[in-house]
Formats: structure tokens, C-alpha cells, sequence
């Protein structure tokens, strides 16, 4: 019998598999990231609320609706947050003085809720100071309005 000649293949090429390395590290990298960057946002903590519309947000109804959550108007305080401070009651306040106007609303017989209005010139850390300081003052529902377009 004839002998097969051995051919003259070339080598045979390993080949390579797909490695989890690379991707394990990659979600410990994104895990690290979350893990830091929630961290930074302790202001999640402030709760935020709608402003009811309607006759019946505002006690109107037949009284056996319930009140709203956020109390009636006389309750309700609106805070306009400016580049460089707060208008309430059309004055003009610095934010050096909002510890004093956090504890006079915590100071009120009736809780109060307290409507914040943001205009276009204002920071997002000014909103976040006076959230902090009625935070820690103790007011208990804080909302986020927006601005009315002007012009």
C-alpha cells in the first residue's frame, strides 16, 4: 500500500476567544463611577411636589374632598429666586438672609408650604442653597415652580 505523503499545510491558526476581562473591567469602572457620583447629590433627599390646579387644590369643594397635601393659599409662600438673591413679598433679599426668613416660615403656627420660582438668571446652586436652608430649617413640603415666559 502507498503511504500517504504528508502535505504541506500551513500550521493551523489558534484562534483566539472572546476574554470577560476586559469587560469586568469595565463594569467595576462604571460601578465605581455610579457609586461616587450618587454620592454627590445629597439633595435628593428634599422631596418635591406638584402645585394642584384647580378649584378643589384650593379647598373648594364640597367638604368631603380632603385639603391637599400642600394646604390651602394662605399656607402656600412663593419665593422667587434672582441671580443674586430671593424676592418675597416684593422685597428683594440676600442670600446672607436666608436663614433668617428659613426660621421665621418654621417658626409659623401652621405648617407652610413654600413655592419656589426660579427665574432664567438664576443658578442651579442658588436653588439648591435655598432647598438646603429650608431643609434644615424644617419646612416640610418645598415645591419647584417655573417661571411664566416674559415678553
Amino acid at each position: 500500500m502507498p503511504r500517504h505523503r504528508a502535505t504541506l499545510l500551513p500550521p493551523a491558526r489558534r484562534t483566539r476567544r472572546f476574554s470577560l476581562i476586559p469587560l469586568a473591567d469595565t463594569m467595576f469602572q462604571l460601578l465605581i463611577f455610579f457609586m461616587l457620583s450618587s454620592g454627590l447629590t445629597p439633595y435628593s433627599l428634599l422631596g418635591f411636589g406638584q402645585v394642584p390646579a384647580g378649584p378643589e387644590a384650593h379647598g373648594a369643594g364640597n367638604g368631603s374632598e380632603p385639603a391637599s397635601a400642600a394646604g390651602s393659599l394662605e399656607d402656600r409662600v412663593l419665593w422667587r429666586i434672582t441671580a443674586g438673591g430671593l424676592s418675597f413679598n416684593a422685597q428683594h433679599f440676600e442670600f446672607s438672609e436666608l436663614e433668617t426668613l428659613s426660621a421665621g416660615l418654621s417658626s409659623r403656627a401652621d405648617p407652610v408650604s413654600v413655592v419656589l420660582i426660579p427665574e432664567a438668571a438664576a443658578r442651579i446652586q442658588d436653588i439648591v442653597s435655598v432647598m438646603a436652608a429650608l431643609n434644615a430649617a424644617g419646612v416640610e413640603t418645598v415645591q419647584l415652580g417655573i417661571s411664566p415666559q416674559e415678553g
